[in-house]
């Protein structure tokens, strides 16, 4: 995947972009930076309608690329060095996002693979629910 920014890209157009290829996980704009493992804070999120020009000074256009055996750790880390943007990878977790906090050195594709199971087995759960248990009796011997 390639992933165009300049300063009339917009914060929205990266996630969509990025939620596309990678179904279970999404990525998430801060105003501040955090180091390996840790999270960030909800109050730093930046608005998705932020264009770049008006959340840089100094602004820096290029193409990133991002392939799934990289690791959390190295596309965050990518976007905060090339374009001095800070960014949380976030991985669906049943019926709701996660920051990746921990999980800095999985792969994309094995964290979207652990979003994908974690949402199926809830789908899975959701299902099992809307049946009642029938109990089974043998039947009668004539």
């Amino acid at each position: 995947m390639y992933l165009e920014i300049n300063d009339n890209t917009s914060l929205r157009e990266i996630e969509e972009t990025f939620s596309n290829y990678y179904p279970y996980l999404k990525i998430e704009f801060f105003y501040k930076s955090h180091k390996k493992y840790e999270a960030s804070p909800e109050t730093d999120r930046v608005d998705p309608n932020t264009v770049i020009r008006d959340l840089k000074r100094t602004h820096v256009s290029g193409v990133l690329e991002i392939q799934p055996l990289y690791r959390i750790a190295d596309v965050e880390k990518e976007f905060s060095e090339r374009f001095a943007l800070s960014i949380q990878i976030l991985r669906k977790e049943k019926d709701h996002w996660e920051q990746t906090t921990g999980m800095d050195d999985f792969t994309l594709k094995d964290l979207n693979e652990f979003g994908r199971s974690s949402s199926d087995e809830f789908i899975v759960s959701d299902y099992e629910e809307k049946f009642e248990d029938i109990e089974e009796k043998p039947e009668k011997l004539l």
